[in-house]
């Protein structure tokens, strides 16, 4: 395994919490829910890692990285989300609402649920981290906070760097299965698909009923959460980085990703912002 840094590159000591300016940031509730969710699904990254350390038992490479990179950087994120958190808003009852989260969401994140082939499973794994890069780039240009913005940065930064690794995986394994162009695109469209479904939904349930004890929230309130998110999503989302990053593991020649990416770009776009 290439020792090309060590990790983690920083940690929660690196943040300057104490200078964060909590007005700019306070008032806006979107934004609390958008971070108390994110530092869930994070935080759970322990059990992602269980799960994909089962399945890629036989690997040694792929399960030490795994547990020794990937689960500590990840975990940290969530860790490090709290913080910014419960800085800003330090009435919220995180453990709590974690512990929510966590339980409905447990019955979705099993390994029999993983892909149906090693190298299909990893290019799956290269939509999710192209899916986050993406997100903590749109929430480091959108956000109206300084110390948000370098925390934003900090972790997209190890996102694409994990993109990086499960690609290289992605190769061994497909150099081995040979799988078709169609086949892996039909399962990257069945990830890009499942992105953002039961872990968001249910992180920010859990993040509104424990801050607005006696309130419920519904699928209506996902879809009116996601349509103010419209906006941030227009002018800040990375749309061409996500494109790049989303077809590399097909190796389109070079035509013919000329012609497919203005299109793509186009069509997310679309998709995402409606």
């Amino acid at each position: 395994m290439p020792a090309d840094k060590v990790h983690p590159t920083w940690s929660l000591a690196d943040i300057p919490y104490s200078t964060i300016e909590k007005k700019k940031i306070t008032g806006n509730m979107d934004w609390f829910y958008l971070l108390a969710g994110a530092s869930f699904v994070e935080t759970l990254s322990d059990l992602y890692t269980r799960n994909l350390v089962d399945y890629y038992q036989e690997n040694a490479d792929v399960t030490e990285w795994l547990r020794q990179e990937w689960e500590l950087e990840e975990v940290q994120h969530g860790h490090a989300l709290r913080q910014y958190v419960l800085t800003v808003w330090p009435d919220f009852d995180w453990e709590r609402a974690y512990q929510g989260f966590v339980s409905a969401y447990l019955p979705y994140c099993r390994t029999d649920l993983l892909g149906p082939t090693h190298a299909l499973e990893m290019a799956s794994r290269c939509v999710v981290e192209t899916g986050t890069a993406s997100f903590y780039t749109m929430i480091q240009a959108a956000s109206p906070e300084p110390v948000l913005r370098l925390l934003a940065a900090r972790i997209r930064a190890d996102e694409i760097h994990h993109y990086k690794y499960f690609y290289r995986f992605f190769l061994q394994y497909q150099a081995r299965e040979k799988n078709s162009r169609w086949r892996i695109g039909r399962e990257l469209w069945k990830r890009v698909a499942e992105v953002d479904q039961e872990d968001s939904y249910f992180a920010l349930k859990n993040a509104f009923e424990v801050k607005n004890p006696g309130q419920q929230f519904s699928t209506e309130d996902f879809s009116a959460f996601r349509r103010r998110m419209g906006h941030w999503i227009n002018h800040h989302y990375p749309f061409d980085m996500a494109i790049k990053m989303l077809l590399k593991p097909l190796a389109l020649p070079t035509m013919l990703q000329k012609v497919t990416f203005p299109l793509l770009t186009r069509s997310a776009r679309r998709a995402i912002t409606h």
